[in-house]
């Protein structure tokens, strides 16, 4: 991991972290929770030398296949200005919306511009990230994540019959590449030797 950088003695700095857990709570049925902090050091905060600007939390809980929001709750820690809570009674609108059918044009229609607060806006985009949680969870339910099943394909073997839209997601993925080629390869002549029993005496 990267060590983050120690705040010097005087050093002004601004740091945006946002962290995203998902947890299984049943049969299809995901948890989670995000969390956006915007900190600063040494700024001139009226004698404090450490300062919390947003901190903004988001909960809910996802069902099926598309994944849709079924719950959804926003709970401001820390904003600037009274009137930044305002924006929860738009989010509640995206319940019902999947992560996995139009969720980001759904939040900018929702959320966009004035209708929501930049910092929210960010975390309910983010949201669309959940779905390669759900994906990693459920391979690894199935399938242990280690070198051994990185390197034997097993991993994303499974990973092709939990998603198969992984092919050509990213410049690992691609279907000729060392990661899914081989993989393709022996999915396709099983399923010759299955369609063609005959071929094998």
């Amino acid at each position: 991991m990267i060590d983050v950088p120690p705040i010097g003695a005087d050093e002004r700095r601004v740091r945006r972290s946002k962290v995203t857990d998902v947890t299984p709570a049943g049969a299809g049925t995901y948890s989670f929770q995000s969390r956006l902090t915007d900190r600063a050091w040494h700024g001139d905060f009226g004698g404090q030398s450490e300062m919390i600007i947003h901190d903004i939390i988001v909960t809910g809980r996802l069902e099926g296949s598309a994944l849709t929001i079924k719950e959804l709750t926003v709970t401001p820690v820390v904003l600037p200005y009274a009137q930044c809570p305002g924006v929860e009674q738009a989010c509640d609108q995206l319940v019902g919306q999947a992560l996995r059918d139009g969720w980001r044009a759904a939040v900018l229609s929702n959320l966009g511009g004035s209708r929501s607060c930049t910092h929210v806006t960010t975390l309910m985009l983010g949201l669309a990230e959940v779905t390669t949680q759900v994906i990693f969870l459920q391979m690894n339910e199935q399938v242990a994540y280690t070198p051994t099943s990185r390197r034997d394909g097993s991993w994303m073997t499974m990973g092709l019959t939990v998603a198969p839209g992984l092919v050509d997601l990213c410049h690992a993925l691609i279907r000729d590449g060392a990661v899914l080629g081989p993989v393709l390869t022996c999915s396709k002549s099983v399923n010759k030797s299955v369609d063609n029993p005959a071929a094998e005496h």
